[in-house]
This record gives C-alpha cells, sequence and structure tokens, in this order.
C-alpha cells in the first residue's frame, strides 16, 4: 500500500510523531510557538489593490542539468522585522525578515535576497550609513550581527558584543565611524572604527536597551530605552559624553520601546512605551508627559517616526495598528484599516513622505497619501515561516501550506502561484495539515487549540475537537472514516465519522505501521517499540531501548526493513526489529527519515544546529542509511522545517523553511 504522501516537519523539545510512508495513516508535527496577532479596529481610511491571490516567483522549467536546482515558489509575505530606504536613491529599499535580508532598486517592484556571509539568524534591525549608504549594519538577537560595505551584496560579522548581537544600531550622523548599539541584555556598545571594535559604554552590563536615538545636532548626546518585565530601572536614560556615563532621566519603572528625536528640535524626544503608550519631553528629558488622546488605554508603541516633510506628523505603530498626529502628538486618529487582524511589524518614511508599511503575514504595502489609502507593493519578498505542507495524493500539483500567521495557502500548479484561504479569522498557527486519503476534500489542521476540518478543499472550516496541542491525525487504514487523535496533558480520541465528532479512546498503544504485504504484522508505539503478528491481539517488544519511537519507517517493498528514531539517534532493522543497528549520521539533532517511494534504498534527512536561526544542512543516503553526503551545495543558510518527495517525480524535494518560504530542489540526475 503506497503512502499518500511523503512529508516530515520538525518541532525541536516536543513529541513528534513521524508521518508514515507505507501506510495511509497521516501524522504532523508541531513547530514554533504561538503567535498573537493583535485584531485591529476599523477606521474610514481604505486599502486598495490588496492581493486576494498571491503570485509567487514563476520557477523556470526544470531541465536535466549537472548540478541541483533550486527554486523559491513561496508565498510572498511573511514577518519583516524593519524596513529601510536608501537616503540617496530612495528607489532602493531593503526588508529584514527574521533570516533574511531583501533588496528592491526599483521601489519594490522585483526584490532579491542578499545573504552571502549571513551565517547566522534572528535579525531585527537594518541600519543604513546616512553618509555612506552603501554601509549597512545588520542587528540581530543571535550570536553575532553583521556589516557591509557594498550595499548588501556580501556581509561580515562584528563582534566584540559580551553577549548576542546588536539589536538597534544608531551612527553618528557627523562622522559614521562611531557608532553605537543595544545588545541583548549587554548594555550599550561604542565603535570609533566603524564596527571594526567595540567598549562597553557606561550602562550595566545586565542590562535590556531596547532603543537607542541620537541628537542630530550634537551627536555626543544619545537617548536610551531601558525596558524588562516589571523592572525597577526601565525609563529613558541619557549621556552627552558619548556614552562614558549615563544617567536616568526619567519614566522610571515604565518599559521603553521606542524613542524619536524631532529632527528640528532636537530638545523633543518622544517615548513609545511597551503598556503605556506616548510620552513627550520638551526639555531634553527632563520632564515628561503623557501624549495618548486618541490611542486605546495600555496601547503598546513598537515604532514611532516623523513625517520629513511634515515635522508635526508623527505616526506610531501600535498592538492596535497604525495612528498618526498632526500636531506633534497632542491627538492621535487611527488611519489603518482594511487588514482585519493583521498586524504591522514595521514602518518606514522616504524622504519624499511616501510611507512603506509591512503587515504580517501579506507583505508590504505603500502610501502616497499620508496613510489614508495603500496599495501592495507589485512584488513582495519571500519570508513566510513554512509549518506544514500537504499534497494532494489524487492530484499532485495541489499543495496545502501553512504559515506561522495561521493562515493556510494553496497552489493547484505546483507552487507557481498561491491563494490564500484566509483561515486566520478561524485559526491561529496551523502546525499540522492532513488530507484524507480517500476523500481529499476533506482537509484536517491541528492548531494549538484543536482540530478544525474542511470540506471543500480549504475554502471553509470548522472547529471539531477542543483541545491543547495535538500530537498527530492517523487514519485507520481498512476504514479511513475511523481516526485517531491525541492531545498533550489530555487524552486520546476516537473519530467513526472522519472527524465530525470525537470521544474519548483509552490505549496503551500508538499504531505506527502495518505491513503493506501481511496486514496482520503491526508496529506501535507504547512502553518500547511493540510488535504484533496477529492483528494486535498479542504484542512483544522490539529490545532496542526505545521508550518511544517518534519517527518510524517501513521499506514498502521490504517490509521487514525498518527505521525508528528517538532522542535523534536512527536505528534500522533489516530482519524486522529483531536486530538493530544505529545510523551514524553524524549530527546531533535532526528532522525525521523520508524514503524515496520507488526507491526505497534512498533515503533525506534535514538537520538543525542547536539553535533555531543558525545553518540547517540536507544529506542524502543512497545505500539504506549506510553512508550519507551533503546535497545542500548552493542552498542558502536557512533552517529547513520540512522536507517533502514530489509524488510524481521523486527527484524534486520541496523544503519548508523558517523564513524564506517554500522551496522546490530538483536533484542533478
Amino acid at each position: 500500500m503506497k503512502s499518500q504522501y511523503h512529508i516530515v516537519s520538525t518541532r525541536k523539545r516536543f513529541l513528534t510523531i513521524c508521518l508514515l510512508l507505507i501506510t495511509t495513516f497521516s501524522c504532523g508535527l508541531n513547530i514554533g510557538e504561538a503567535t498573537n496577532i493583535p485584531t485591529a479596529a476599523s477606521s474610514p481610511t481604505t486599502i486598495t489593490s490588496y492581493p486576494t491571490t498571491i503570485n509567487a516567483y514563476v520557477p523556470p522549467t526544470v531541465t536535466p542539468a549537472a548540478a541541483n536546482t533550486l527554486v523559491n515558489l513561496g508565498p510572498q509575505g511573511g514577518r519583516f522585522r524593519d524596513l529601510e530606504i536608501d537616503p540617496i536613491t530612495p528607489s532602493t529599499l531593503y526588508a529584514v525578515s527574521d533570516s533574511a535580508v531583501f533588496k528592491s532598486m526599483d521601489d519594490g517592484k522585483t526584490w532579491r535576497a542578499i545573504n552571502n556571509g549571513l551565517t547566522d539568524g534572528s535579525f531585527v534591525s537594518l541600519t543604513v550609513d546616512p553618509l555612506t549608504p552603501t554601509t549597512l549594519y545588520l542587528g540581530s538577537y543571535g550570536r553575532v550581527s553583521f556589516k557591509s560595505t557594498d550595499g548588501g551584496e556580501s556581509w561580515n560579522p562584528m563582534d566584540g558584543f559580551d553577549v548576542g548581537g546588536a539589536v538597534d544600531v544608531v551612527i553618528n550622523p557627523l562622522n559614521s565611524s562611531i557608532i553605537y548599539t543595544t545588545t541583548y541584555e549587554s548594555g550599550i556598545f561604542k565603535s570609533a572604527d566603524g564596527g571594526e571594535t567595540w567598549n562597553q559604554t557606561g550602562t550595566p552590563k545586565r542590562s535590556v536597551f531596547y532603543s537607542l536615538a541620537i541628537d542630530p545636532t550634537v551627536p555626543d548626546t544619545l537617548y536610551a530605552g531601558r525596558g524588562s518585565s516589571g523592572g525597577s530601572f526601565d525609563g529613558v536614560y541619557k549621556t552627552t559624553d558619548g556614552g562614558e556615563t549615563w544617567s536616568e532621566i526619567g519614566l522610571d519603572g515604565i518599559w521603553i520601546s521606542a524613542l524619536l528625536i524631532d529632527p528640528n528640535a532636537p530638545n523633543i524626544i518622544y517615548a513609545g512605551t511597551y503598556r503605556n503608550g506616548v510620552f513627550k519631553s520638551t526639555d531634553g528629558g527632563e520632564h515628561w508627559r503623557a501624549m495618548n488622546e486618541g490611542l486605546p488605554n495600555k496601547s503598546g508603541i513598537y515604532k514611532l517616526k516623523v513625517d520629513p516633510t511634515s515635522p508635526n506628523t508623527l505616526y506610531a505603530v501600535t498592538n492596535t495598528g497604525l495612528f498618526k498626529s498632526k500636531d506633534s502628538g497632542e491627538h492621535w486618529r487611527k488611519i489603518e484599516t482594511g487588514l482585519g487582524g493583521k498586524y504591522i511589524s514595521s514602518l518606514t518614511i522616504s524622504a519624499s513622505g511616501t510611507l512603506y508599511m509591512a503587515i504580517y503575514p501579506d507583505g508590504i504595502f505603500k502610501s502616497i497619501d499620508s496613510g489614508e489609502t495603500w496599495q501592495a507593493l507589485p512584488s513582495n519578498p519571500i519570508a513566510t515561516v513554512v509549518y506544514s505542507m500537504a499534497i494532494d495524493p489524487t492530484t499532485p500539483t495541489t499543495f496545502y501550506l501553512s504559515i506561522d500567521s495561521g493562515d493556510i495557502f494553496k497552489s493547484t500548479d505546483s507552487g507557481k502561484t498561491w491563494h490564500s484561504l484566509n483561515t486566520g479569522k478561524y485559526m491561529k498557527q496551523v502546525t499540522m495539515i492532513v488530507i484524507d486519503p480517500k476523500m481529499p476534500t476533506n482537509l484536517y489542521a491541528e492548531t494549538g487549540s484543536g482540530l478544525f476540518k474542511s470540506a471543500d478543499g480549504g475554502e471553509n472550516w470548522s472547529k471539531k475537537l477542543s483541545c491543547s496541542w495535538l500530537l498527530y491525525v492517523k487514519f485507520d487504514p481498512i476504514t479511513p472514516t475511523t481516526m485517531y487523535t491525541s492531545c498533550v496533558l489530555d487524552s486520546e480520541y476516537q473519530s467513526t465519522d472522519s472527524g465530525e465528532s470525537w470521544k474519548k479512546f483509552k490505549t496503551d498503544k500508538f499504531p505506527l505501521a502495518i505491513d503493506p504485504l501481511n496486514p496482520s504484522t503491526i508496529y506501535a508505539t507504547g512502553n518500547g517499540l511493540l510488535k504484533s503478528i496477529d492483528g494486535g491481539k498479542n504484542w512483544h517488544e522490539l529490545n532496542i531501548g526505545l521508550k518511544t519511537a517518534g519517527c518510524f519507517i517501513m521499506n514498502p517493498k521490504r517490509p521487514n526493513i525498518l527505521y525508528a528514531e528517538t532522542g535523534n539517534v536512527f536505528f534500522k532493522s533489516t530482519d524486522g526489529g529483531k536486530n538493530w543497528q544505529e545510523l551514524k549520521i553524524g549530527l546531533k539533532t535532526a528532522g525525521c527519515l523520508i524514503m524515496d517511494p520507488k526507491k526505497p534504498d534512498t533515503l533525506y534527512i534535514h538537520l538543525w544546529n542547536d539553535t533555531l536561526n543558525n545553518s540547517a544542512g540536507l544529506l542524502q543516503s543512497r545505500d539504506g542509511g549506510e553512508s550519507w553526503h551533503e546535497i545542500n551545495i548552493g542552498l542558502p543558510i536557512m533552517p529547513i522545517h520540512l522536507l517533502a518527495i514530489d509524488p510524481s517525480n521523486p527527484n524534486i524535494l520541496y523544503l519548508g523553511t523558517h523564513g524564506r518560504g517554500l522551496f522546490a530542489l530538483e536533484l542533478a540526475r
């Protein structure tokens, strides 16, 4: 019996059940943490040209070649942590995602990734040198941050921080060799040689500063915003000697998340807070007053921007949408609408007053009328976090993807174009999609709050089971209308009507695979790895020391060949589980194996390093796991969440990534 598709995804530090490749069982794995997306209220302004169909980069016709062919399929959009504009050439834009940097040189018409030299992730900010705009500084919550002197074409790491990378970088506007940066939990550092060497300034070493602002006329004067959860030392700090000494000047005990200096009157400073709205000082920070008229109570302020063409006009990116003030913060009005519950992740303004706004997960939008109307850019970078993938077993050109926002995308042309099923209003964080093996229009989506079902190919969804974090969904191989699932810290459930209703189902054995040539032979996990040769009446333990089998695969052509995994260590048996040997893959952490359905001795696995956004590898074995070699030459450095084999062409692998969308990798023949 063939599998309905061949897909594996990974969740670190979480109990996982692997997709079976030799039965019609289906299972999925959880990835990532829950994402809370604030809901935006309505307002009279509108969004125009909002894309209902999101066109990915159209892949070229793949032909046999000496080298592997890699194509980024999309979908476009994702989470952009920062947007920046070249101050001299405003048609040049930069967009920063969690794991990549993108550049457009034609005002957003086309984009390309510029990641040469980037070896670490968790990127959060980009700073463009105002005097030499080809010099860029990339901030990161990861282990290192990076500098480019050629407009992002190549990057080099910046060292010299005690802990973590640079987070918020500011540059002396009169001498761009002098740079300041906040670091994650390590205070503020200063470089006098363009980032070659760094010294810690007079801030406490174990302190968290999220924002920096530099006086444009007296650049030895800087303001820093400190923040933590209820920290008594939170507030605004100031230095007048280039960072040698700092003093707290106000807003004691308030988490400061954003700072803005009036470019025409540097004694006027605005402070955005984590949950207390906006404050303003007109005397260099000596005194502060709240400026929250028109803002919701307990507003969280993520970014503050001033319109260069109208210095009295301010914009505030908040946890409830985009707000605008035309009187220097005295009154605020919400101007963003038409986006439902979407989350604004970044905002920037050109010297001419053009606004660019990143909406999570839909991409980047543009306004030329001070935010009153918005247009989607002609194209967007691909920065989506792919959680799970399913391929229709009867129509292999039909794909379903779930991304970290909770949205599900559908493609009917093998990823050339994508249609958003707009499931965000129903679900948050869809970490598994499963297709009914007998009725492919029936889809099942696992979320953090339970199981949803669609009976029309994903257009409409309804919740069928409430529980916390489903571990798998399985179909009975004989009667697929009978289904099983399990919830963390809850119970096992059974449905006999294709998921319409569920009842608790107690068992100490979880079926993993049924021998396709001898259905009386069943493998299960319980207190160890178990086997039955009489249809489940009697069981015996396969003594390989496995308490659970997080990943279990059977060779469909030679069912005595088995692969089992526990604790990221893989074992192989060639005699139906009597004897086992460890596979020497060579890395500590890994995803699950997937098997070429036409050549079962060909296996693939994706490997993770200990850091989520660090580099990931892709390995292939052509001898049943005895030896392995890398096949990721030319592959961007990016963490891979899942692998899938194209059911119509096993020479094509699909790679679901953290922050780079879906890739198609055709292996050289």
